[in-house]
């Protein structure tokens, strides 16, 4: 549950991120107000998002391999690694996440997938 809020979160930041451009732009078209709340809204949300998605990232560990999984180190990615050609690996496990409920690891190439736990019935 802590990855998809992680994912979630990171996603919000995005939206945050689009929100401030387009008060920064509408702003400096038309000079109302509004852009610049929705300009300093935006810009609280992706502040908001990505401190709480430091704070939380670090104790999300591939079971495998131990790497973050919603962290991005500079060493080398697997070739089986998912990644969406414009985006980064961390950005496309993101997107993977939300849409399939299911990622992989972008350092040992696991895939895993999330959902409940079925109980068997005897």
């Amino acid at each position: 549950m802590k990855l998809f809020c992680v994912a979630f979160l990171m996603f919000t930041a995005f939206l945050g991120f689009l929100a401030f451009v387009a008060g920064v732009t509408g702003m400096a078209a038309t000079q109302a107000r509004t852009w610049g709340v929705l300009a300093l809204a935006g810009l609280g949300t992706f502040a908001f998002s990505r401190v709480v998605v430091f704070l939380l990232a670090d104790s999300l560990n591939c079971p495998l391999c131990h790497g973050a999984v919603m962290k991005e180190r500079r060493c080398r990615k697997h070739h089986e690694a998912f990644r969406i050609w414009p985006l980064s690996y961390r950005a496309s496990a993101v997107i993977s996440l939300l849409i399939t409920f299911g990622f992989r690891c972008m350092y040992c190439g696991t895939s895993y997938r999330l959902g409940r736990r079925r109980s068997q019935v005897q």
